[in-house]
C-alpha cells in the first residue's frame, strides 16, 4: 500500500524517482549523444548500401523519332528529295559484377524505316535484333578485391561508428554514474547538516537549561547559538549544493531541468571481483573499443593502397558479343521497276513486323566480335600520388595504433590501483568515522558532568561530520572506480548486459 500510494504520488507531482540503474536506463534512451552516433551508423548503412549499387542490375529502354527530308540529285530521288522516317525501339538490362565483368544485354531492338528512295525496295522496313555484349579488364578493375574496395571500407566505417556508438555508451554511463554519486553525496550532506543542526540546537536547549539554573556561563549559552546559525547556513548552502548536482544529474540522463526527481538509493560499497593484476591488459587490448577502431582504419588504408596499386596497370580490355537479327517489311510503292527492273523479295521476309520476328527467332542470322583494347597509363599522376598519399595515412596508423596500445595499458594499470587504494581507503575513513563517534560521545559525557566545554562538543560534533562525509566519499569513489576499471578495461558494455546491433 505505501508503494501505491508513493506511486500515485509522483504520477500527481509530475515527479520521478531515480535510481542509479533507472538513471542509467532513462540515458540510453534519451541522451542526445547516443542518439547522434546511433544516426551515424543509419548514416554508414546508406553509404554501404550506395557503394554497392555498382552492381546494380539496371533496366533501359529506348524510343526515338526521326523524320527527315534529304536533298538529294539522286535519280532515285523524288523531286531532288528523300523522305525518310525511322522509328526505334530498345529495351534491355545492363551491370558490372565484382569480377570486373560489364555486360549489357539487348533483349530487343527494333527499327522501323520508311522511305521513299526509289533504291528500297522495302518500305517500311522492320529490323529486329537481339544481343548480348560483354567486356573483361583482365589488368586493371580485374578481381572481386578491387572492384570491392570502397564497399569494404564503407562497411568498415559502419563497424567504426558501431564501436563509436558503445564507446559512447560506456562515456555516458561512467559520466550518469558520477552524476549519480555526486547527488547521492551532496544528499548525505543535507543529512549530515540537517543531524549536525539538530545537534546543536538540542545543545542550545540544553545549555539554556544549565544557564538559568547557574551552573552554566551565558557565553556557553551564545556559542551554542553562533554554532545553529552557523550550520543553519550550512544546511541551506548543501541544499543548494543537492539541487545544483540533480540539475546536473538530469543533464547527464536528457531529462528536462524542469522535472522534479527524488533520489533514491544508498552509498554503500559494491562487491565486485577485480581481476588479477597480470591480466587486466590483456583484457584491456582485447576489449577497448579505440583498438577495434584503429585495427578497422588500418585495414580501409591497406586496402586503398591496394586499390591505388591497382590503378597503376594498363587498361587491358576484351570485349565479345553476339547478336541475331530479323527482316520483314512490304513493298515500297516508290521503287524504281523500271530502271532496277521488279523488285525480287523472299517470301521470308515480305509480311512485315512478324516476319521480322519470325527471322529473329529462327537464330537463323547471327553475328559475333571479338576484340581487346590496351590503355597503358605514361603519367598516371592521379593514381600515383593517391597510392603515395594512403601508403602515408597507413603508416600514420599504425604509428597511431602503437601510442593507442601504451595508453589503453597505461589506463589499465592506474584504473586497477585506484581501486585497490580506493577500496583500502574505505576502511581507514571508516575507522576514523568510528572514533569521531566514539570522541564526540566522550565529549557529550565530559560536558554533562562539566569536564568539557561547549567549544569542544560543537568540534567534535562538526569533526564528526567531516568524517562521515569522507567515509561516504570513499565509498562513492571506490564504487565510481569500479566503473572506471571496467571502462579502461573495456566491458563496461558487457557487465551491464547491454546488446547493439545495427
Amino acid at each position: 500500500m505505501k508503494l501505491v500510494l508513493l506511486f500515485i504520488f509522483l504520477i500527481v507531482n509530475n515527479t520521478f524517482a531515480l535510481t542509479l540503474e533507472s538513471a542509467k536506463k532513462f540515458a540510453l534512451l534519451n541522451n542526445k549523444n547516443i542518439k547522434i552516433s546511433s544516426l551515424n551508423i543509419q548514416e554508414k548503412l546508406g553509404e554501404i548500401r550506395s557503394n554497392e549499387s555498382i552492381y546494380d542490375l539496371d533496366l533501359f529502354a529506348n524510343f526515338n523519332y526521326k523524320d527527315s527530308k534529304i536533298p538529294s540529285t539522286s535519280a532515285f530521288a523524288s523531286n531532288d528529295i528523300i523522305n525518310e522516317t525511322i522509328t526505334s525501339y530498345s529495351v534491355g538490362f545492363e551491370s558490372y559484377l565484382p569480377t570486373g565483368t560489364s555486360f549489357q544485354i539487348n533483349a530487343f531492338d527494333l527499327v522501323k524505316t520508311e522511305s521513299d528512295l526509289g533504291t528500297n525496295s522495302m518500305s517500311p522496313s522492320w529490323k529486329s535484333g537481339s544481343s548480348l555484349v560483354v567486356s573483361q579488364n583482365l589488368f586493371k578493375n580485374f578481381g572481386s578485391d578491387v572492384n570491392s574496395s570502397f564497399i569494404f571500407i564503407a562497411q568498415n566505417n559502419k563497424e567504426i561508428s558501431k564501436i563509436t556508438l558503445e564507446k559512447t555508451i560506456s562515456e555516458t554511463l561512467v559520466n550518469v554514474e558520477s552524476k549519480f554519486y555526486s547527488a547521492l553525496l551532496a544528499k548525505k550532506k543535507v543529512d549530515v547538516s540537517s543531524t549536525s543542526l539538530f545537534l546543536a540546537e538540542d545543545l542550545v536547549i540544553k545549555n539554556s537549561i544549565q544557564v538559568e539554573a547557574g551552573t552554566l556561563p551565558k557565553i556557553a549559552l551564545l556559542q551554542a547559538k553562533a554554532a545553529v546559525a552557523f550550520r543553519q547556513v550550512e544546511l541551506i548552502k548543501s541544499q543548494n549544493e543537492y539541487d545544483n548536482a540533480l540539475d546536473e544529474l538530469k543533464v547527464s540522463i536528457s531529462m528536462p531541468i524542469k522535472t522534479k526527481i527524488i533520489l533514491e538509493g544508498s552509498i554503500e560499497p559494491r562487491i565486485e571481483k577485480v581481476d588479477d593484476f597480470d591480466k587486466i591488459e590483456e583484457i584491456a587490448l582485447n576489449n577497448r573499443p579505440e583498438i577495434k577502431q584503429r585495427n578497422l582504419k588500418i585495414k580501409s588504408a591497406s586496402k586503398l593502397v591496394d586499390y591505388y596499386k591497382n590503378q597503376m596497370l594498363p587498361d587491358f580490355n576484351l570485349q565479345a558479343s553476339i547478336g541475331y537479327s530479323g527482316l520483314g517489311g512490304s513493298k515500297s510503292d516508290d521503287y524504281s521497276s523500271a530502271i532496277l527492273g521488279p523488285s525480287s523479295i523472299d517470301s521470308k521476309y515480305d509480311d512485315g513486323f512478324s516476319d521480322s520476328i519470325s527471322n529473329l527467332r529462327s537464330g537463323d542470322n547471327i553475328d559475333w566480335s571479338i576484340g581487346a583494347s590496351l590503355t597503358i597509363p605514361l603519367g598516371n599522376d592521379d593514381a600515383k600520388g593517391k597510392l603515395q598519399s594512403n601508403i602515408a595515412s597507413k603508416a600514420r596508423e599504425v604509428i597511431l595504433l602503437e601510442q593507442l596500445l601504451d595508453q589503453v595499458a597505461l589506463e589499465a594499470r592506474s584504473s586497477w590501483r585506484d581501486v585497490v587504494s580506493n577500496l583500502r581507503n574505505i576502511d581507514s575513513t571508516k575507522i576514523a568515522f568510528e572514533l569521531q563517534k566514539e570522541i564526540l560521545e566522550n565529549e557529550q559525557e565530559r560536558f554533562n558532568i562539566g569536564l568539557s566545554k561547549t567549544n569542544d562538543v560543537l568540534e567534535a560534533q562538526k569533526e564528526l561530520e567531516q568524517a562521515e562525509l569522507i567515509y561516504n566519499k570513499a565509498i562513492a569513489e571506490y564504487n565510481f572506480s569500479l566503473s572506471k576499471y571496467k571502462f579502461s578495461l573495456g566491458t563496461l558494455i558487457k557487465d551491464n548486459m547491454i546488446i547493439l546491433d545495427d
